[in-house]
């Protein structure tokens, strides 16, 4: 009899040791739970809405850089460039010549920031009128790149599509000037450039 008393009084201690979640913890859970699906989950199911956000934001610092950038150098002239290295990744630049007759290539100034590639798949395209007649427009494609150039007074002068960046002769000239902004749009919004070098992020005004 007691032998059978000490196993029962044994069961009893460790059954009650493995007690479940009380009710407070289940609900901290859910509550858990809840935040991680409103917050994380679309972050990872819009991945593509925030690619495209952050390469928007990086091209509209990066032309107010390329602006004051333009305003510093008085006896050069800058570039702006946007790549789309591959189907995914873009390219953020700023190049300087401190000669455009000399065939010398203008060289690569660009600050730490802007040497990383964005990542995303997007479908950016661009417009914008030139003073000869005509437009440059179009959606860029893997490879592709936009090169616009600022004055002296960190206006947007030139706009050029295409362009071979070793070669000087390759950069915008006199039969790229423009007489427009320049518009930018994806799949969710506009943005642009306007003639006189400032940026706004929605369609031209």
């Amino acid at each position: 009899m007691s032998s059978d008393y000490l196993s029962l009084a044994k069961y009893s201690y460790s059954r009650s040791r493995q007690r479940g979640f009380t009710l407070v913890e289940i609900i901290v859970v859910i509550i858990l739970l809840g935040i991680l699906s409103a917050v994380a989950i679309p972050r990872f199911s819009n991945v593509s809405v925030y690619q495209q956000a952050s390469l928007r934001s990086s091209i509209l610092g990066s032309l107010k850089l390329a602006q004051k950038t333009a305003l510093a150098q008085h006896a050069s002239s800058v570039y702006w460039l946007l790549e789309r290295s591959s189907l995914d990744q873009w390219r953020v630049r700023l190049l300087i010549d401190s000669n455009t007759a000399d065939g010398v290539a203008p060289t690569d100034i660009s600050p730490t920031q802007l040497q990383e590639l964005i990542p995303g798949n997007i479908a950016l395209s661009y417009n914008v009128s030139l003073s000869a007649g005509g437009s440059v427009t179009g959606t860029l494609a893997a490879g592709d790149n936009l090169v616009v150039m600022y004055n002296q007074l960190g206006d947007m002068v030139r706009v050029k599509t295409g362009v071979v960046l070793t070669s000087e002769g390759s950069f915008p000239d006199t039969a790229q000037l423009v007489s427009s902004s320049l518009q930018f749009a994806d799949s969710s919004s506009g943005f642009c450039l306007s003639l006189t070098g400032y940026t706004y992020a929605s369609t031209c005004r």
